[in-house]
């Protein structure tokens, strides 16, 4: 039987187990082997994308669809559903929400890469007022890893309601200025912005993390913010070919071309992370980790509806 699990399923997870499942699937050597990448087809209304990987147990595709002018109708700009399949006979097991899974798919990843850059300290600074905003604030939240934030956004509007919603969740959330995100401990992008959106003089210790794109002419980071920091990427080949700000990076020379590390290597402790520079995680979201969430959502909700997978 397949079983359904919707956005309010996803959500319903706690975040350590989200962050635990991620973690544990990147500090495997064998998990970037098993997890392909995006690929993309024109569809009349926009662009199709799949995202497939396995394990020994679980194999699933992500199928998202981007129609840019969804929002004049009334309708999302990102719908999906994610498909989890047996990995050994491959029927499929179970059909999900993508959207919620992307959403704490991608603050997930970001909270796994701010532990392994350090662990969050001080005041957080949230850019941006997408959903993924509201997923990395919420997250971070839950995990009690930090309680005052500021929001920074280009519409006041949009900027105080994910700061109300921050106060809603207990927390100190104000909307912020450029000095605030100069003197924060953590900073986090979450925007569609193609050209940088913080400046490059943030604090020379702060961790900073970039999510909000995955093509190589998108930029939410100055390529002056690289110079001296250690930077960390999910995939160094993910990273040449669809993160702008690694990209953009080293095409200024703020960058050497072989400086990023892998986030699988920080994990396992390959190499070592220097409190005392300033801290780059950019991720643009891989398979492994739609399938990291996706088990971790089957494995919860089937645990709570008691069924036996």
């Amino acid at each position: 039987m397949i079983q359904q699990f919707t956005g309010d399923d996803v959500l319903a997870v706690p975040a350590e187990r989200v962050v635990a499942g991620i973690r544990r699937a990147g500090a495997d050597p064998w998990t970037l082997e098993r997890s392909a990448a995006r690929s993309g087809f024109q569809a009349p209304g926009g662009e199709l994308l799949l995202m497939p990987a396995a394990d020994e147990r679980l194999t699933g595709v992500k199928i998202a669809t981007i129609a840019p002018d969804n929002p004049s109708r009334q309708l999302p700009r990102v719908q999906g559903v994610y498909v989890l399949f047996d990995s050994s006979t491959l029927s499929a097991v179970a059909v999900i929400d993508a959207v919620e899974l992307t959403a704490v798919r991608t603050a997930g990843v970001s909270m796994v890469g701010i532990a392994a850059l350090g662990g969050a300290r001080g005041r957080t600074a949230i850019v941006g007022t997408s959903v993924q905003a509201r997923a990395h604030l919420r997250m971070l939240v839950e995990l009690g890893w930090c309680k005052d934030f500021t929001v920074h956004g280009r519409r006041a509007e949009a900027v105080e309601g994910l700061a109300a919603y921050g106060r809603s969740l207990g927390v100190e959330a104000q909307p912020g200025t450029t000095a605030d995100l100069e003197t924060a401990g953590v900073v986090i992008c979450c925007t569609s912005a193609s050209t940088p959106v913080v400046p490059d003089t943030l604090a020379p210790d702060v961790i900073v993390v970039a999510v909000g794109s995955h093509t190589p002419t998108a930029a939410e980071l100055p390529a002056g913010l690289f110079k001296d920091a250690q930077v960390v990427v999910e995939s160094k080949t993910a990273a040449t070919t669809e993160a702008g700000d690694v990209i953009q990076a080293v095409a200024a020379g703020t960058l050497a071309a072989d400086a990023a590390l892998e986030l699988g290597a920080v994990l396992r402790g390959d190499v070592p992370i220097d409190p005392t520079k300033r801290r780059i995680f950019k991720s643009v979201g891989m398979a492994w980790q739609d399938l990291a969430v996706a088990t971790t959502v089957f494995e919860s909700e089937i645990s709570k509806r008691g069924l036996a997978n």
